[in-house]
């Protein structure tokens, strides 16, 4: 799939995990040709904070090689919730970066859940997971070693991959999502049928209908992930030794957030998160009273506050390599000192 995208869309600079492009509409992705095999398209940020290339952010969406799983997706076109537009091009879109981005690393483009159900992007199912690397489709047997190429396989009803075609189809597509029903189960319209037929005998039934409860949707999924080998995520294929791990990875799919914060109610789906979150709580009340007995560790650098020593130690290496790389071998370990 990746070897014949058109371009490459980079980080002129370092680009931070969760920045954001202006939205821009259907019409604009439309409008988008791909004329140039060997043109690069660079991303930075402007002087607002938001993410920005030359052409418009649409333009690098269409120019992005597609990443081959999700997990390497380094950025997400994301459609904008909210009322269906008058017309079908207004739909609204952005980019969003998924991960840090180092000078001149390449951005993979991927779709966030909310686009993918919109596409109605195929999901795979347990007769399409042949193994930890070998993905075939049910309909013509090809076979894909990454998940992504075979759901976009699937997607252009086995035709061959072409970057125009894709995107043709795409827009469509949201084109014609705008006359549906806005309201989409978490797991895409075609949750039900491609998992109806490959259930195993003594496995948990298919739903009569769409379910809109996350949990029962958790559920569901990481019992139809159980196969001899572990524990199978039907949105990735990711293989997982233990179900608890399954259940905590699906979180990150469909969006399900059932643990709360005692003391601000903030959501999280990992339960790693949240504890590492509380640590902060209780790191600003020793902050307020004095007490010494549960100091945080600090960044001595920029003063960023973090939970755990291996967290502060992490982020010094990722923000502050410079730094740490001008100092005796006993430098990092004396920054990371508690605070």
């Amino acid at each position: 799939m990746s070897e014949i995208q058109w371009g490459r869309v980079m980080s002129r600079r370092g680009l931070k995990n969760g920045c954001r492009s202006r939205n821009f509409s259907l019409a604009d992705l439309a409008e988008i040709k791909q004329t140039n095999q060997e043109e690069n398209v660079y991303m930075e940020m402007d002087a607002s904070g938001q993410l920005t290339a030359r052409g418009g952010p649409a333009r690098a969406a269409r120019l992005a090689r597609l990443a081959p799983a999700p997990p390497h997706a380094s950025a997400l076109l994301c459609l904008e919730r909210g009322p269906a537009p008058n017309s079908p091009d207004d739909l609204r879109l952005c980019l969003r970066l998924t991960t840090d981005a180092p000078p001149l690393h390449e951005l993979l483009l991927w779709f966030d859940e909310h686009t993918l159900a919109h596409l109605n992007m195929p999901f795979l199912t347990l007769r399409n997971i042949t193994g930890k690397k070998n993905y075939a489709c049910h309909n013509c047997d090809a076979e894909f070693e990454q998940p992504n190429p075979l759901k976009i396989h699937m997607f252009l009803s086995c035709r061959k991959f072409e970057p125009d075609a894709f995107w043709k189809q795409c827009i469509s597509q949201l084109r014609s999502s705008v006359t549906t029903s806005t309201t989409i189960s978490p797991l895409g319209p075609s949750l039900v049928s491609p998992l109806s037929s490959t259930l195993r005998l003594g496995s948990v039934p298919p739903p009569a209908t769409p379910i809109a409860d996350p949990a029962q949707l958790e559920a569901l999924a990481a019992a139809w992930g159980r196969s001899r080998d572990g524990h199978i995520c039907v949105y990735c294929g990711k293989l997982y030794s233990r179900k608890y791990g399954l259940k905590i990875h699906i979180r990150t799919h469909t969006g399900y957030k059932p643990l709360r914060c005692r003391h601000c109610l903030r959501a999280f789906g990992d339960p790693s998160n949240l504890n590492k979150h509380v640590r902060l709580h209780a790191a600003a009340d020793t902050s307020r009273t004095g007490d010494a007995g549960a100091l945080t560790h600090a960044c001595a650098l920029c003063h960023k506050p973090l939970a755990r020593r291996r967290d502060l130690l992490r982020h010094l290496r990722a923000h502050h390599p410079q730094q740490l790389s001008s100092l005796p071998e006993t430098g990092e370990t004396a920054y990371a000192e508690i605070r």
